[in-house]
């Protein structure tokens, strides 16, 4: 008596005597072992309630996933091949869950590590190919694919170097130059300010002195150590810019020094880029093997490498001089390795990692915009954490390859320099109104002396 299976477009057909037994055991085996896979991979998540009970009716839809050697982050098949979930699995669920009708996926695993092969034959074996596939022109003419849903730059690892890179211009990188300048421009106003203020109150350090002389002293003011002596300065709102003055550079050169002692002491990372790359390692069975004929120049060999450990074993043994592969895989290597291996690039922009469907297939449009949704939900995060290890500010700061410190810019002392800036302004202003004050009292003073002394005395 034959046995019925249920195909990957939801037919019942008969497994005919060809079969053995055994076989016929193992095919409905896998089938059933592999209803439940979402609802193991996403726990809670998994809101589809397809695998709960299979109807008769009921659209069933084989997946195709990888059995991959190495990097199980992204798709993890026990050597029985059944699927365990990883990373694009539990990308592929949620956007299935975000369809609006139910289907109830049947995961097969493929023993291919060529991902071009499995797309070729996306359309005989399966519905859809589900892993870390990426778009290439050349899987385009067998599938289509859905929107990304992880980024796939090609980018270099080399190991890292520590070096000095300190200069005769060292002492100048805590700063910009516009920064510097913005300092030279407040020291100059600071002591025209100054000049002007002691001008206005006729001190004859200003009033009588040559115009060199006031010159030199306009600069040499704010830079002083001491300033001035006590007796030099008669306008009491001098000494309140001096005070403010001080308070500035004061707060200037203690975050100055801290800046400059980071760029003195630090041990800086840089990448160990060789001159002439002679053999360079790939992920066995990706793409980025023609990326590396075609554009690395006086290539000796191409070394396939199916591990992290390969990756880190090649760099050790000196078999390779710098491993070419994917963002996806060269930050889960960093998030492990990160401390001896830098990433250079990107060197090449690629569409990213998606889902094939078969050419002409109704679903892949649903399937787009439903990953479209996963990638900007909460759970797209979640799921980077939980498979892949890397958080969104790790990512961030491996993509910054420079370790130097940085460098202070204007916006760093706008506040300050505004506050400075405005009590100098008021200060002039102050003492402009109590001068004429001044003047006014003692003209009045005069004029009633003029009055007095007028005035017929008595015998």
């Amino acid at each position: 008596m034959a046995d019925e299976f249920i195909t990957a477009s939801g037919e019942l057909i008969e497994i005919n005597g060809t079969y053995s037994n055994q076989k016929r055991e193992l095919i409905q085996k896998q089938f059933n072992a592999n209803l439940n896979i979402c609802s193991g991979v996403l726990g809670n998540l998994w809101k589809n309630d397809a695998d709960k009970t299979l109807h008769e009716n009921m659209t069933t839809f084989k997946v195709c996933v990888p059995k991959k050697q190495a990097f199980h982050e992204f798709v993890d098949v026990d050597e029985n091949d059944q699927l365990k979930g990883g990373f694009s699995i539990a990308i592929f669920c949620l956007a299935l869950q975000e369809l609006s009708f139910k289907i109830q996926p049947v995961f097969v695993p493929i023993p291919n590590e060529n991902y071009t092969e499995i797309v070729q034959n996306a359309g005989k074996e399966c519905d859809v190919v589900a892993g870390d596939f990426t778009i290439t022109s050349n899987r385009t003419k067998y599938a289509e694919f859905t929107i990304p849903y992880m980024s796939s730059e090609i980018y270099m690892l080399v190991p890292v170097t520590r070096k000095w890179n300190q200069t005769i211009l060292t002492f100048t990188k805590p700063f910009t130059i516009r920064l510097w300048i913005e300092i030279i421009l407040a020291c100059i106003l600071i002591g025209i300010a100054i000049g002007f203020l002691e001008y206005r109150e006729q001190n004859p350090s200003f009033y009588q002195a040559p115009f060199f002389q006031k010159l030199f002293m306009i600069i040499w003011y704010p830079v002083s150590k001491i300033f001035l002596q006590e007796g030099e300065i008669r306008n009491k709102c001098s000494k309140v810019v001096l005070v403010i003055w001080l308070m500035t550079i004061f707060i200037v050169m203690q975050i100055f020094t801290a800046c400059l002692s980071s760029w003195l002491t630090l041990n800086q990372l840089q990448p160990k880029v060789p001159k002439h790359l002679n053999a360079v390692g790939y992920q066995n069975g990706s793409f980025v093997v023609d990326f590396v004929n075609d554009h690395v120049k006086n290539l000796t060999r191409a070394v396939p490498l199916s591990s992290m450990d390969d990756y880190k074993n090649a760099f050790e043994n000196g078999v390779v001089d710098a491993i070419f592969d994917e963002r996806p895989y060269v930050d889960i290597f960093l998030a492990k390795y990160g401390g001896k291996y830098m990433k250079v690039g990107p060197i090449s922009d690629e569409p990213g990692l998606a889902f094939a469907f078969p050419l002409g297939s109704p679903l892949r449009q649903n399937f787009s915009a439903a990953v479209v949704k996963v990638t900007e939900s909460q759970d797209m995060i979640d799921m980077k954490k939980i498979y892949l290890g890397i958080k969104p500010q790790l990512l961030s700061k491996q993509d910054d390859h420079s370790t130097d410190p940085q460098s202070l810019d204007v916006h760093s002392f706008f506040l300050l320099f505004i506050v400075m800036g405005l009590a100098t302004v008021a200060a002039i202003i102050f003492s402009e109104i109590s001068i004429k004050r001044n003047r006014i009292r003692y003209d009045e003073s005069i004029e009633m002396g003029s009055i007095s002394n007028k005035l017929p005395q008595k015998a």
